[in-house]
């Protein structure tokens, strides 16, 4: 798998099936639980596997009407959205496939800060605001995206006038290179 072939797969996410941790079945557990239950930065998780170099690189950033069930997760009525799609690289290798969620409703200085952000990892900004608080987590079974992905994990986050929501997906080159065992 390569980062061009990634880049030119349309990323399809209205079906992915978000299912609460209780309904999973057939979740890997040890080193890949520890993965999707993370709440911590995953952007610094990643940075500490990393031997030379993490990179964020942006494959879009449009205005859409957000899908059904991402409306869902964020609780709110179907609206336009900000959308941003990127692939969270490690040592020039893509581990993660990230899609941002945004309302544009949001109002303020964070919705700025959140759709300026170019190749930085959003979680630098969400995880310094001690009044962003994040939700609890839903997971996706593998291969929902139409390009090979692992698992993946969802989840909102709020502060005063902001809702956003999260979705990770893990690819095969991080579990190939961690050794991550029972994968799919």
């Amino acid at each position: 798998m390569t980062l061009t072939s990634l880049k030119q797969q349309p990323n399809e996410t209205a079906s992915i099936n978000w299912l609460p941790a209780a309904h999973l079945t057939g979740a890997p557990a040890g080193a890949w639980r520890s993965w999707l239950q993370e709440k911590g930065s995953l952007t610094l998780r990643l940075k500490s596997h990393a031997q030379q170099d993490f990179k964020v690189s942006v494959l879009s950033e449009k205005v859409i009407l957000a899908p059904a069930n991402e409306v869902a997760l964020l609780g709110c009525i179907k609206q336009r959205a900000w959308v941003r799609e990127v692939l969270l690289e490690v040592d020039g290798e893509p581990w993660v496939f990230a899609r941002s969620v945004l309302p544009l409703n949001t109002q303020g200085g964070l919705r700025r800060r959140l759709t300026q952000v170019g190749n930085t990892a959003l979680g630098q900004v969400l995880f310094s605001d001690p009044l962003i608080k994040r939700g609890p987590f839903v997971f996706c079974a593998p291969n929902q995206l139409s390009t090979p992905s692992l698992w993946g994990r969802a989840s909102c986050f709020y502060a005063k006038n902001l809702r956003l929501l999260v979705a990770e997906h893990f690819l095969h080159p991080m579990a190939k290179q961690l050794a991550l065992s029972g994968a799919q």
